[in-house]
């Protein structure tokens, strides 16, 4: 049993992670119109961005992508007046890059500027 134990830590501390912020929620939507929903980011190789979904994860290449949204959570606050209410749930405070337009170099610049913004504090 220690054995086993040992070997799994090992194996699980060799494996180079970089970590991002738990609490960040990524949306991508693709050329197709396909939207991917609750996504977490994972890392860029090459090309491709990796993504995970909950024990999914998914790799799709920066020229199928048409937009990366990081979905804020929402919050709604009561106004003075009774029965009002600010501010629809409409993603009003959501970072939003919209890559449409950029060619592939561009892309790769964009979405390792996420990567350097949204790294967890104290990861490498």
């Amino acid at each position: 049993m220690k054995t086993r134990l040992a070997l799994c830590l090992g194996l699980l501390c060799a494996a180079p992670v970089v970590t991002y912020a738990a609490q960040e929620r990524w949306q991508a939507t693709l050329n197709s119109g396909t939207i991917l929903w609750d996504l977490h980011l994972v890392k860029l190789s090459g090309d491709t961005l990796v993504v995970r979904h909950a024990d999914s994860v998914y790799a799709f290449p920066l020229m199928d992508l048409d937009e990366l949204r990081l979905v804020h959570k929402s919050e709604r606050h009561q106004n003075a007046e009774p029965g009002r209410y600010d501010g629809v749930l409409a993603g009003v405070d959501d970072e939003i890059h919209r890559l449409t337009l950029y060619d592939l170099a561009e892309r790769r610049q964009i979405v390792q500027q996420i990567f350097q913004e949204h790294r967890a504090n104290g990861s490498p």
